[in-house]
């Protein structure tokens, strides 16, 4: 650590002398809003221009651009499914302008040109499933009708807008596979599945993790605070659920729920099973843990309780008074499942192949 700017009028002294170099390495992205990328259509998305970005030992300002497929790196398109990366590159010559990469690579652009040295990650998206909905954020059918014929059917594949993050609008953790809800709140895209380790991901076509896992309610929340994410409150799931069409009990089209069904199934797969807030299988599946409790209102025998061995005991009115939330219902409630389902009849070391859960992230 050391002075790296100083006063000299006679600039005889190095630290003196105010270089590029030594601007872009103490340069911030400095942009005129907090989301100066933005999805503006099915496949594109547009850069804002005024934005001064600091790569490697050149500092560039941003005219308005537009992003399509024909910035990725490698393939020829999106894939339902994938996370992307949007990065600002240094062309390496002084004359020319700075060039924009679209990558599935988390660290930089996929090429032998392109390294951490000339390359700043600006944001990124997923592509996945996107409800229509009209300028207010309700679910419509094709023709406009909030909630008219059809609606549930009225789905794309698309780059989901709310899910685009810059580095100034973003979750606190990961952002991969999160999409923003509004009032500073992000949540995950898909149910949450095992990220092969201790934590938890949001991921296409997994299996969510349940208790087949061994997963209950404090287990949940310590898998999620690892990767720094919550359970949500009620609340918070009625606005990423807002949208999801009930479940069906001798069908699977508006989400994994016929009656018949026996298992989980992999998530993101069903068409129309997406919110307004284009949140998956948010009814049905499996049930998701809230962070909110109730107290059983018909136990009165006060005393201590060794439900959690090792962890301590809970001073109850019975063995099982302390009830956890769980949300959306599981694989085979049939019209039981929706956005606004809740239980209140479990409790948190419940431990049931039928409940996993679905988590949220406060902005940065």
């Amino acid at each position: 650590m050391g002075r790296l700017f100083v006063y000299d009028e006679n600039m005889t002294d190095e630290r003196a002398k105010i270089t590029v170099e030594k601007m872009a390495a103490v340069a911030d992205i400095t942009a005129p809003e907090k989301a100066y990328i933005a999805a503006t259509g099915d496949k594109t998305l547009s850069v804002i221009g005024g934005c001064v970005i600091g790569v490697g030992g050149s500092i560039f300002q941003t005219a308005e651009t537009e992003l399509t497929v024909a910035n990725l790196d490698e393939a020829a398109d999106f894939i339902h499914g994938h996370d992307y990366y949007i990065y600002i590159c240094d062309p390496g010559n002084d004359s020319q302008d700075e060039i924009y990469m679209i990558s599935e690579n988390s660290t930089w652009p996929n090429g032998d040109e392109w390294d951490m040295d000339n390359t700043r990650k600006i944001g990124g998206f997923h592509y996945g499933r996107v409800r229509n909905v009209n300028e207010y954020g309700q679910e419509v059918n094709a023709a406009g009708a909030v909630r008219g014929s059809g609606w549930e059917s009225n789905t794309k594949v698309a780059i989901i807008p709310n899910s685009v993050w810059t580095t100034a609008h973003r979750p606190k953790c990961d952002p991969a596979g999160m999409v923003y809800l509004g009032n500073a709140l992000w949540g995950d895209i898909y149910i949450a599945s095992s990220d092969g380790g201790q934590g938890l991901q949001s991921a296409y076509n997994a299996i969510p993790i349940t208790g087949t896992e061994g997963l209950n309610w404090y287990i949940a929340n310590e898998k999620a605070a690892r990767v720094g994410k919550r359970l949500p409150s009620y609340a918070e799931w009625l606005v990423g659920a807002e949208g999801s069409p009930q479940g069906l009990d001798g069908s699977n089209a508006n989400g994994h729920t016929a009656t018949t069904n026996t298992a989980r199934a992999a998530v993101g797969k069903i068409a129309n099973a997406v919110s307004v807030k284009n949140v998956c299988d948010a009814a049905g599946d499996v049930w998701k843990w809230l962070d909110e409790f109730c107290l059983d209102p018909t136990a009165t025998a006060w005393t201590w309780h060794n439900v959690i061995p090792g962890y301590g005991q809970i001073y109850m009115p019975s063995a099982t008074a302390l009830h956890a939330f769980i949300a959306g219902g599981s694989w085979n409630d049939g019209v039981h499942c929706g956005s606004r389902t809740v239980s209140c009849g479990v409790y948190p070391w419940y431990v049931s192949a039928g409940v996993g859960v679905w988590c949220v992230c406060d902005s940065l």
